[in-house]
């Protein structure tokens, strides 16, 4: 209700009890998934829009939406040169994920980085995701499924925008990026990489300088320039 919606704004605002009002277990997984994919056409980007709040029993929560330009293919997001080397957009710290905006302005996810319990609640989140999904294989074997799947399809749409040799190379690099960024966070969050962005030393950075983003699309047309 638009009732409980004014009450969030306030409870925010004065940086009460979010539980009182914030459905705080769903919000803080939506910000693990949503922060390891890099959406930055999004609330975590410099345009804030694609936000989506769902509403029950006086709780917010928060619907995934829009994620057609994720892992930082929304290049307008971050500017053509880091595609030179998306070493940095692989290591965006877990503790940082703002791009272009800053804390004040996204009260979201200033609850959950501004308090010690519920930052630990989204380590342990994010944790769980790197081990059961990335580490265990299991994305690895998705994203082969899916493109067995698919395949078929794309070699016989007369309509298709990607060659079936260009789908098999973004879905080859879909998987470098996100396993690359698996591991990034993992030093994040085992302490050998600082999970605030500023504070990485490039050494201890995992390396994606072979990885080549615009081999998944992006948004810009001059991107090639």
């Amino acid at each position: 209700s638009d009732h409980a919606v004014l009450d969030a704004i306030k409870c925010m605002a004065e940086e009460s009890d979010p539980g009182a009002c914030l459905d705080t277990d769903q919000i803080i997984r939506f910000f693990a998934a949503h922060n390891f994919v890099l959406n930055l056409d999004s609330y975590t980007g410099a345009m804030l829009h694609n936000l989506v709040l769902l509403e029950s029993d006086g709780l917010l929560a928060l619907v995934p939406w829009d994620y057609n330009l994720a892992y930082c293919t929304f290049v307008p997001g971050v500017g053509k040169e880091v595609l030179k080397d998306p070493t940095d957009l692989v290591n965006q710290g877990i503790d940082s994920p703002l791009i272009g905006t800053d804390e004040d302005s996204r009260p979201m996810w200033r609850w959950i980085v501004k308090n010690e319990k519920y930052l630990s609640e989204y380590h342990d989140v994010m944790d769980t995701l790197i081990s059961e999904y990335f580490e265990s294989g299991e994305f690895s074997r998705k994203v082969d499924d899916l493109y067995e799947l698919l395949l078929p399809y794309v070699q016989k749409d007369p309509t298709a925008f990607y060659t079936a040799e260009e789908f098999k190379k973004a879905c080859d690099t879909l998987k470098q990026f996100c396993e690359r960024r698996a591991q990034s966070i993992r030093k994040q969050l085992d302490g050998q990489l600082s999970g605030i962005t500023v504070d990485q030393a490039d050494p201890d950075k995992v390396d994606a300088s072979d990885i080549n983003i615009l081999d998944m699309g992006a948004f810009v047309a001059d991107v090639r320039e």
